[in-house]
């Protein structure tokens, strides 16, 4: 962990920090602190409008890890903050928070949500979404050991609409990487999966050609 940040997030007084806007603000701050100092904000800010960001500071995927982890611990006896955080940081949508959302979905007691993970995830996307971060929130899920989605939760999904079958293709191609094999029902939602997104097109051709 960088000093800044370290010193930024042992200063705070997490006792006093109990609502989502406040938590919020401290965790813009705290991404701030562990941005690399050589980093070019004409590089950020391209990034930031490519991807539709609210910001894109540049946090190492590390440091990222670090604050999810601070987080967890800090409110290990008040997890109901940490499950309000959640779709607050999707909704606002900083790139930082969207790594940083899958990182504590895939690291929080599941039985803590109310639902399914899948589904608490599903209900935090908006109608339009970047194809990466959803991809990265499903690769965080499953290489924390979650479960794949039943057949059944995944007609469920997809017939919610195109976001929801974009999320379906994602998990499912989390599935091949893990040499699990697709049925005949899974591929025929890959082949309907609706999009133009390049990640979107080399996903479905690379599931449907092998």
């Amino acid at each position: 962990m960088s000093s800044s940040l370290d010193e930024f997030l042992s200063n705070v007084d997490w006792t006093r920090i109990k609502k989502t806007k406040k938590l919020l603000n401290i965790l813009r701050e705290a991404y701030t602190c562990g941005v690399p100092a050589m980093i070019a904000k004409s590089l950020t800010d391209r990034l930031k409008d490519a991807g539709g960001y609210k910001f894109y500071l540049g946090t190492p995927p590390n440091e990222l890890r670090l604050i999810a982890s601070f987080l967890l611990t800090k409110y290990n006896t008040s997890p109901s903050i940490i499950i309000d955080l959640l779709p607050a940081l999707w909704k606002r949508h900083g790139r930082e928070d969207a790594v940083l959302y899958g990182i504590i979905l895939a690291n929080i007691n599941p039985e803590l949500l109310g639902k399914n993970i899948w589904l608490f995830f599903s209900d935090c996307l908006r109608n339009k979404e970047p194809a990466d971060d959803m991809l990265s929130v499903c690769e965080e899920l499953i290489r924390a050991n979650h479960l794949f989605p039943s057949l059944d939760e995944l007609d469920l999904l997809y017939k919610k609409g195109v976001i929801y079958h974009q999320l379906v293709l994602f998990i499912l191609f989390q599935k091949y990487k893990n040499k699990e094999s697709l049925t005949g029902r899974e591929i025929m939602i890959i082949e309907s999966c609706p999009g133009t997104n390049d990640l979107i097109i080399r996903l479905k051709n690379r599931l449907l050609n092998n």
